[in-house]
This record gives structure tokens, C-alpha cells and sequence, in this order.
């Protein structure tokens, strides 16, 4: 690929003028100058192999306008605008994009994406044509820099399958949704955390996000009308296996959660979800070289656009229905079906060994589903514990460390937990436990020779040994991560603020209530909280949104909506709870 070194000179200006007049006197406009587009290439060719890598770069001069009188300056700069077409006069379809700068470059799947959309066959090369348009204001004729021509030979753009985008990270999960007739109906078994939030993008850029109007989201409605990173589709409070239907033809998604699944056929059997797997296992006793029908059915909860109330539009569990549905076929492709007409199949699975066997439904393939036995008994993931506790931190009961402070999970992938504890040690060291009671194999303490860890931070290790040093009395911030490398530190919590989630806006400082961990204070908008309202700790050390009275640490997405007007608000930051009133 041919690197840009030099830019071309201008172009002589090309004068469209306009004529305002003044007592008398005339004063031209000029449009800006015609100045030369250059390609770093001629031809490419696209390849799904380098679709991260960049493909082509355009480059020009810097536009500048003109005006016949010193007197008089210009009022606005200049829009500039990339135009790709398929015909060289460009009369056909046409893609833009609004540049800022004096450049653009295109990876091989941007471009790509640009020929799929102007229907250029795959495999085939054939020429795109650009070019600029400048112009200095809506009612001005454009004018346009030479045409450039770059021989383009895209590969197909599998539009069977949607990828499934992380919230947190923006980041491609690994997991798609899938099309069988690549129509804009996409499917699959997710496991989904309680409130996790996606954005579903499809093969040719197309990224789906949650409708809003009006600062209130509209959970499962679509739009591509959103920035980039906002408005996820987010899923029920509850945590576990998912079928998600993904309609982009009618901008509407729906998700039925399956809370159990029941096996006919195998007696005493019992099937367990591991989210992290998105995997079924079933335990049974078997014997070696017999086959057994079964029969894969339960009863779920059905979530849509039809399951949401207040004016908040949450999402209200005592509007899921209760839906049945069925899995049929053969273990080699699994099918499945919802609502009163879904019918368990006979499925014969196969039983390799006598003993403990694990029949497995694996739903991560969204176009194969199978299941399969295995010989012995596969070991479930453990779930992840929703609190731990700080046996220590606070004054002892009966002679004995009490297990009355506990923080939350926030984070089940990366056992990460947070919360606010109230300090009063009464023996100055405190160890962290997965169990309310005492379970010496559930702690997490010190090494013994540990000399660098402090009450402030350090590392972990699973098992009874040297007690971790309590701070000094007071309010503290803690986060532990119990998942290699396992660590945890403490801030202690100095300020409580109220951000406002509107553009321009500072913290509203909280005041400390009676009871320890409790902030109050009156907070006002001038206009409706555009990204909602956090708590915030100290200058950002940890903040909390909020969903229906439940604070939740790390939240992305502030409480919304919270309209403009006056407020009395008031924070629990050690039981996670918040209520917002109007004065």
C-alpha cells in the first residue's frame, strides 16, 4: 500500500458567488476553493483475514474561503463532506460522511461495509469513485474536488450472523446472535447477568441500541439512532440461561428466561445452567452402550416491550408471561420452540460408560445447538456469592468476630465486589469469607510471611492465614477481587456528592446523616438529567447508579428519569438503597 508524502497544490478557485447588497455596494462571497483529492492506492484487495487493518487513505489540502472586502469576516467554516458512489458521475447511491479534518483512512472492513451498501459485488473488482464536497453554508452550492477512482475487490458480508457487543467495554463479546435466512431475524441462548446490557451489531456496521424519548429508555425497542456506547439493551434483574429474539425488521427484541429445564426420560436426573458456559449439565447413572429417548421442556418467563411500567418504563417481572418451550430434534441439531404449540421431540442420546455420566445441552453454536453424554460426572462451576463478609471489621459478639458487614458483587465474570462498610474493629485485623459462618475454606486472609500488604491494599490468597489489617475507625470504600490475582483495598470516604447527569453541571455536595453511611441534601435541575443521576465518592473514587431504590456500584447508566424541578435526596451507601423526592 502506497503511503501519502505530499499533498497536491490547489486547484484554481472556483468563484460561485452570491451578492449581498449595502448602499449601493456589492460584497462577494466566494465558495471554498476546489482543492485536489489524493488516494494512498489505486487498487485494494479486501479480505476478511485483515479486516482490522487499514485499507485505504484519502487525503487534501486544507480549504480556506475568500471575501472581497477586509472589512467583513466569515461566520462559519466550511462542511466538509466524503462521497463514495459506484458511478463516476455520481448519480447512483451514494455514501457520506462529515470530515473534520484533512484525511480519512478506512480499514478493510469499513470499506467493505461501504461497497456491501452500494451493492458491489463480492469477489469482483470493480472501481469506487470519491470525492469531496465543500460548502460554506445550506444554501450555497456545493463544490466538489476531482474524483478519485480506487479499483475495490470486497469479500461477501455474511449477514447470517449479529455479533454481541459488551457494554463495558464496547468490545466484540465472541458470541453472535444468528439469521437462518439472513433476513434481520437473528436468535440465540445468551447467559445474561441481572441488568447486563449488550448492543447487537450486525455484519454490515449496523449497531442496534435501546429507544429512547425523552431521557426514558423504551426497553426492547430498537433504534441505530444513538451514539456509540449509549443506550444498551439491557436485560431483567434476574441472572441465567436467555433466548433472545433480535428483530431488526421491526426494531424490537424479547428475551425468554428459562429458570429450569426438565429432563423426561432420565430418571432423577437434574439440570444446572452455568451462565459462563451457556451450557445445561445433568448428572445420572447409566450403563455402557444403551441408548435413552428424552425429552427437553420447561416453562419460562417472557419478556418484551409489553413488559415495562411506570413512567420510568421499567422492565416489571409481574408482566412476564409464563410461556412454555420445547427442544426437539437430534443431538446433533437441536431445535427449539416457545408457546402453547412447542412440543418436546424424542431425542436418543447415546450413554458411553457405566456410572456417573453428565448429559450436556451446549447452546453456544446459535446454529447448532447439540447435546451429548459424557462418562463421569462433570464438575459444576461454583456460582458466584452475591456478598462477602468481614468477619473483624466491626466489634465482636459474644467473643467472637461477627459476620454483620458485608459488601456486593458487581461484577460475577471477574468476582469483583464494592461497597461501603462502616469500620469499628475491635481487634484490629479483620479476614474476608464467602459464607456468613465460619468456613475456614471460604476465607480469604494474608499470606503468613506477608510483610507489604496494608490496611489500605493488597493481595489475597484463599485460605486461613495471617488476618488482614482493619484501618483506623470510620466510613471506608472497599473492592476485593476474588479472581486471580485476588486483591482488595479500602478509601475511606471523606465527601458524598450527587451528580446531576447534565453537560456542564458540577457535584452537589451531600450532607452526612445520623446514622453512619446516610447523606442527605436537596439537589436542583435546570432541565431533565440527561445521563441520570450518580452518588459519587470522594473526586470520583467509586460512584453508584441506581435502579427502583437500589444502588448499584459502578453503574454505567445513572437513575433515570429524573426531570427538572427541586429534589430532597438521600443515600444509604452501606445498605445501597436511595430515594429521591420532590420538594
Amino acid at each position: 500500500m502506497k503511503k501519502i508524502n505530499t499533498l497536491l497544490a490547489l486547484l484554481s478557485a472556483l468563484l460561485l458567488l452570491g451578492a449581498c447588497e449595502k448602499d449601493g455596494d456589492k460584497f462577494y462571497l466566494s465558495s471554498p476553493v476546489e482543492s485536489d483529492l489524493i488516494a494512498s492506492t489505486n487498487a485494494v484487495i479486501l479480505t476478511e483475514a485483515t479486516a482490522k487493518l487499514y485499507a485505504l487513505s484519502l487525503a487534501w489540502s486544507d480549504q480556506t474561503l475568500q471575501i472581497s472586502d477586509p472589512r467583513y469576516q466569515v461566520t462559519s467554516g466550511i462542511q466538509t463532506t466524503v462521497q463514495v458512489s459506484r458511478s463516476e458521475d455520481f448519480s447512483g447511491s451514494i455514501i457520506e460522511s462529515t470530515e473534520n479534518g484533512v484525511s480519512k483512512s478506512y480499514t478493510v472492513a469499513a470499506l467493505n461495509i461501504i461497497a456491501y451498501k452500494l451493492d458491489a459485488p463480492a469477489e469482483e473488482a470493480a472501481p469506487l469513485y470519491f470525492r469531496l464536497a465543500g460548502s460554506n453554508g445550506s444554501n450555497i452550492a456545493p463544490v466538489y474536488s476531482n474524483t478519485v477512482a480506487v479499483t475495490v475487490t470486497p469479500y461477501p458480508i455474511d449477514m447470517h450472523y449479529a455479533s454481541i457487543i459488551n457494554k463495558s467495554s464496547g468490545q466484540d463479546s465472541g458470541l453472535d446472535f444468528y439469521s437462518a435466512n439472513a433476513d434481520g431475524q437473528y436468535s440465540g441462548f445468551l447467559g445474561a447477568a441481572a441488568w447486563e446490557g449488550i448492543y447487537v451489531q450486525e455484519a454490515d456496521g449496523t449497531t442496534w441500541h435501546t429507544a429512547q424519548s425523552g431521557g426514558v429508555g423504551t426497553p426492547f425497542l430498537l433504534t441505530t439512532d444513538a451514539a456509540e456506547g449509549t443506550w444498551d439493551m439491557w436485560f431483567p434483574g434476574q441472572s441465567g440461561c436467555y433466548f433472545v429474539n433480535v428483530n431488526t425488521t421491526q426494531k424490537q427484541w424479547n428475551a425468554l428466561l428459562m429458570p429450569e429445564l426438565n429432563v423426561s426420560g432420565i430418571d432423577g436426573i437434574s439440570m444446572q445452567y452455568n451462565r459462563a458456559d451457556n451450557q445445561w449439565k445433568g448428572v445420572f447413572t447409566g450403563t455402557e452402550g444403551t441408548n435413552i429417548n428424552i425429552q427437553l421442556q420447561g416453562t419460562g418467563k417472557f419478556y418484551n416491550n409489553t413488559s415495562v411500567s411506570g413512567s420510568d418504563n421499567a422492565i416489571d417481572d409481574t408482566k412476564a408471561k409464563d410461556t412454555p418451550f420445547a427442544f426437539g430434534g437430534t443431538t446433533g441439531q437441536l431445535t427449539f420452540s416457545t408457546g402453547e404449540a412447542a412440543t418436546a421431540g424424542n431425542i436418543t442420546v447415546s450413554v458411553p460408560a457405566t456410572g456417573e455420566c453428565t448429559l450436556i445441552i451446549d447452546l453456544n453454536n446459535p446454529e447448532q445447538w447439540t447435546v451429548s453424554v459424557e462418562a463421569g460426572a462433570a464438575e459444576p462451576e461454583p456460582e458466584a456469592a452475591p456478598y462477602i463478609y468481614f468477619p473483624g471489621i466491626g466489634p465482636a459478639v459474644n467473643g467472637a468476630w461477627a459476620y454483620d458487614h458485608k459488601i456486593a458483587i458487581y461484577n460475577e465474570d471477574e468476582l469483583k465486589y464494592a461497597g461501603v462498610v462502616n469500620v469499628d474493629s475491635e481487634w484490629g485485623d479483620y479476614a474476608i469469607s464467602t459464607t456468613d459462618y465460619w468456613d475456614e475454606s471460604q476465607l480469604y486472609t494474608l499470606v503468613s510471611d506477608d510483610a507489604t500488604s496494608t490496611a489500605e491494599n493488597g493481595v489475597l490468597f484463599q485460605g486461613n492465614g495471617k488476618n488482614i489489617p482493619a484501618p483506623v475507625d470510620g466510613l471506608y470504600l472497599f473492592e476485593v477481587s476474588l479472581k486471580e490475582p485476588m486483591s482488595y483495598k479500602s478509601n475511606a470516604v471523606n465527601n458524598v456528592y450527587c451528580y446531576l447527569g447534565i453537560d456542564g453541571e458540577g457535584l452537589v455536595a451531600l450532607q452526612a446523616g445520623e446514622t453512619a453511611g446516610t447523606y442527605t441534601g436537596s439537589i436542583t435541575l435546570g432541565q431533565d438529567s440527561q445521563w441520570g443521576l450518580k452518588f459519587v465518592i470522594n473526586d470520583w473514587t467509586g460512584s453508584y447508579g441506581g435502579y427502583d431504590g437500589t444502588l448499584y456500584y459502578g453503574a454505567n447508566d445513572g437513575i433515570k428519569p429524573v426531570e427538572a424541578g427541586t429534589y430532597n435526596v438521600t443515600v444509604d451507601l452501606i445498605n445501597g438503597t436511595y430515594t429521591i423526592n420532590n420538594q
